[in-house]
C-alpha cells in the first residue's frame, strides 16, 4: 500500500480556535474489536460510479375544509423541476402519526426486567432517519411583548404534551440581540419545560420600540414643516431597519446550521409581527400629514428587507426548513383608540387607525411569505393559539413526503418545485425549490451538524481518537493531536491499471464552550493501494491525523468523512479538555450563545 506523509497547514477563520497540522496515511491492523462491516473478501470489479441525489418534498394535502386528506398514493401525485416533469423515486406516507407501510421493532426492556414472550412484546413502530422530526422553537424578542410571548408559552406547553412523539427531537431558541439556544435539541420534555420557564423570564424588546414609535408620532405631529417631519421619520426608519436586519441574519444563521440535519425540521417562528418595509406605517403617515407632496410607498423601499426575506426563504427550502410563523398579540385593539390617543384624527382628515392598519399589514404579510414559501403555515389576527398549534401538529401527523433524482445538475443554483394532486378539489402546500449543493458542500454541513447538535451518523465505521491534555505553546494555546481511523474494507476501491483507487473528503471544525466555532477545513484523501495488496489491506484502516491549536477549556471536536466514489458518509465527534484530561460532551453546558 503506498503511504504518502504531507504536512498540510490547516487555518481557521477564528482566533480563539485556530487549527493546524498534517495528516498521514498509514495502514494498521485491525483494533481488537473489529469495526463491523470491516472486511470484504473479494476485490469490487472495475464499475462507473455516479453519485445519485434524491431530493425529497414534504406535501401536506387539505381539502376545502381543511382537513388533512389521507389515503393518496405515489400515482396520485405530479412532480415538476423548473417546469419540467419528473419521477417520482421515493414515496413515504403518514397518516394520523402512524407511517405508512412502516418497519415494526420490539421496544427495549428495562434492566433487570423478566424476560418478554416475544409474541405479547411491546411494539412500536421505526421512523426512518431522513423522516425523523426536528422542532424548533423559536421566540423573537425583538419583536415580542413579554405578555404576548409567555401567553404563547403556556399553549406550547400543552402541545408539546400531547403532540411531540418520542422520536421527535425539539430545541428552544430566543433571539435577544443576539442568538440564544436555550435548549439543545432532545426528546426530554422536562428539559423542554425548563427551558420554557426560563423564556418566560426574559426580557423583550417590542415594548421600547412601541414606545419609540409612539414618539415619532407626536414629533411629527410637532413639525413645522415637511423637511423635519421627515428627518424624525427617517431617523427612525434607519434605527428599525438596522434592528430588522440583525433579527433576519439571525434566522439565517440559525436555518444554516440546520442544513446538515438529516430529516424533517419544522420551526415555529412566534413574534408579534416583523415588518416588510422598516417604517412604513410613519411615511404613511407623512402621507396624510403632507398630502401631494410625498410618495410614502417610494420613500418606505428604501427600507424594505424583501431581498433579505427571499434569501431567507431560499436558504430554508434548500435545507428542508418548514416555517410555522404566529402572531403572539392575537387579536386586539389598535394603540390609537386608547384612551390616552384617543382615536385621534390628523389634520387633513386621515386617523391614526389607518397607521396602524398599515403597521400590521406590513408585519403580517413577511410571517404569510415565511410560511407559504416554505410549505408551512402563518397564524396572525387570532386568539385562538391552540388552534394554531393543532394545525401545526396535523401537518407533522399526516403527510406526504416524495422523492426525485434530479433533471439536471446544476450545482449551486436554486430550482423550482410544483407538486400536484390528480384528485379534484385538493390543496397542496409544499417548499417551492432547492437548492443544489456540492459533495463539498453537504459534507462540511454535516460536520457542523455533528458540531452545534451532537448528531452522529457512522455508515464508514470510523473511529476519532482525540484526548485532552495536549503540548502548551508560547503563545499559552495547547496542540492537541487527533486521529480519524476508516476501515478500507468500508471503502470503495476501484482497481485501474496496477492500482485500486479510493477518494475520501475530510471535514474537520472545532467549537469552544462559548459557542465560538472555527471554520470547516476539507481534505481531499486520495487513496492508491496496489492491486497485489489490496486483499490485505481491507483488513486494515486509513489513519488521518491532525493537530488542534486551541486555548485551555472545554471544546468539542467533530470530523466528517465521505467516500466519493460510493457517496457514503459518516459523522462523528468528540468531547476534550484543551489543557486538562478528556472528558465527554454531557460535560458541556446544553444552552449558550451562538
Amino acid at each position: 500500500m503506498n503511504q504518502k506523509p504531507r504536512f498540510l497547514p490547516l487555518l481557521l477563520s477564528l482566533l480563539l480556535v485556530s487549527l493546524g497540522g498534517a495528516h498521514q496515511a498509514t495502514a494498521q491492523e485491525p483494533a481488537e474489536t473489529p469495526v463491523e462491516g470491516g472486511q470484504s473478501a473479494n476485490p469490487r470489479p472495475f464499475i462507473d460510479v455516479m453519485n445519485v441525489t434524491v431530493v425529497n418534498v414534504d406535501v401536506y394535502v387539505t381539502d376545502s375544509k381543511g382537513e388533512r386528506v389521507a389515503g393518496l398514493t405515489v400515482d396520485d401525485f405530479e412532480i415538476t423541476e423548473d417546469d419540467r416533469p419528473v419521477a417520482i423515486t421515493n414515496f413515504y406516507a403518514v397518516e394520523s402519526g402512524q407511517p405508512v407501510d412502516g418497519a415494526v421493532e420490539t421496544e427495549p426492556q428495562e434492566p433487570g426486567e423478566e424476560p418478554r414472550d416475544p409474541r405479547l412484546a411491546p411494539r412500536r413502530l421505526t421512523v426512518p432517519e431522513d423522516q425523523r422530526l426536528h422542532l424548533v422553537l423559536y421566540f423573537d424578542n425583538q419583536f415580542l411583548r413579554p405578555f404576548n410571548r409567555n401567553r404563547v408559552v403556556r399553549r406550547v406547553r400543552e402541545f408539546l404534551r400531547t403532540h411531540v412523539g418520542p422520536q421527535d427531537q425539539v430545541m428552544m431558541v430566543t433571539y435577544d440581540r443576539e442568538l440564544h439556544r436555550r435548549q439543545k435539541f432532545t426528546a426530554d420534555m422536562r428539559l423542554v419545560s425548563d427551558a420554557l420557564d426560563e423564556i418566560e423570564t426574559v426580557s423583550a424588546a417590542a415594548p421600547a420600540s412601541e414606545t419609540a414609535r409612539r414618539d415619532v408620532i407626536r414629533r411629527v405631529d410637532q413639525s413645522r414643516d415637511l423637511a423635519e417631519a421627515m428627518s424624525h421619520v427617517d431617523f427612525y426608519a434607519k434605527s428599525r431597519y438596522h434592528d430588522l436586519g440583525l433579527s433576519i441574519d439571525a434566522l439565517k444563521k440559525l436555518v444554516g446550521s440546520l442544513a446538515g440535519l438529516p430529516g424533517r425540521k419544522a420551526l415555529l417562528y412566534v413574534s408579534d409581527g416583523i415588518p416588510l418595509n422598516a417604517g412604513e406605517d410613519l411615511f404613511y403617515l407623512l402621507d396624510q400629514r403632507y398630502p401631494n407632496r410625498i410618495s410614502s410607498k417610494l420613500l418606505a423601499n428604501r427600507y424594505s428587507a424583501r431581498t433579505r426575506y427571499q434569501e431567507l426563504i431560499a436558504q430554508a427550502n434548500a435545507n428542508r426548513v418548514t416555517f410555522y410563523t404566529l402572531e403572539a398579540a392575537g387579536l386586539g385593539f389598535h394603540s390609537s383608540l386608547s384612551a390616552e390617543q384617543g382615536g385621534s384624527a390628523s389634520p387633513t382628515g386621515g386617523s391614526e387607525i389607518d397607521i396602524d392598519f398599515v403597521r400590521d399589514t406590513n408585519t403580517q404579510m413577511t410571517l404569510m411569505m415565511m410560511a407559504r414559501d416554505t410549505g408551512g403555515l402563518a397564524t396572525f389576527n387570532t386568539n385562538n393559539i391552540t388552534g394554531a398549534l393543532d394545525s401545526m401538529a396535523a401537518d407533522f401527523g399526516t403527510y406526504y413526503s416524495l422523492g426525485y433524482q434530479p433533471v439536471q445538475r446544476l450545482e449551486g443554483r436554486y430550482h423550482k418545485i410544483e407538486v400536484k394532486v390528480k384528485r379534484r378539489g385538493l390543496k397542496v402546500r409544499h417548499r417551492n425549490g432547492y437548492r443544489d449543493k456540492t459533495a463539498e458542500v453537504q459534507v462540511s454541513e454535516g460536520t457542523l451538524a455533528s458540531l452545534f447538535y451532537g448528531w452522529e451518523s457512522n455508515r464508514l465505521g470510523i473511529e476519532l481518537q482525540a484526548e485532552g491534555g495536549g503540548e502548551r505553546q508560547d503563545n499559552g494555546n495547547y496542540l492537541i493531536p487527533i486521529k480519524v481511523r476508516i476501515p478500507l474494507g468500508q471503502a470503495t476501491l476501484i482497481p485501474q491499471d496496477e492500482l485500486h483507487h479510493g477518494k475520501l473528503q475530510v471535514s474537520v471544525a472545532v467549537i469552544d464552550e462559548e459557542g465560538r466555532v472555527s471554520s470547516v477545513q476539507q481534505t481531499l484523501v486520495p487513496l492508491e493501494i496496489p492491486n497485489s495488496e489490496i486483499e490485505v489491506a481491507r483488513t486494515k484502516f486509513f489513519v488521518y491525523e491532525a493537530a488542534l491549536l486551541m486555548r485551555a477549556g472545554y471544546q468539542e471536536v467533530a470530523v466528517g468523512v465521505r467516500d466519493d466514489f460510493s457517496g457514503e458518509a459518516s459523522f462523528v465527534r468528540q468531547s476534550l479538555v484543551a489543557g486538562g484530561r478528556a472528558t465527554t460532551a454531557a460535560s458541556l453546558p446544553a444552552t449558550g450563545t451562538e
